[in-house]
């Protein structure tokens, strides 16, 4: 799913703890959408695409 209109962050939970509290992330991968979706585990691109 190659797009210019989308952009990705990955941060280092124990680093940046606040992120971690702030979106509620306890565990990996934990995907975090506009912040209004939040997709926790390996999901396909379906899956993406639906949040």
């Amino acid at each position: 799913m190659a797009s210019d209109h989308i952009t990705a962050d990955m941060v280092e939970g124990s680093e940046f703890s606040f992120l971690a509290v702030k979106y509620n992330v306890h565990g990996v991968p934990h995907t975090v959408i506009n912040e209004e979706h939040s997709i926790v585990g390996a999901q396909s691109e379906m899956e993406f695409a639906k949040a």
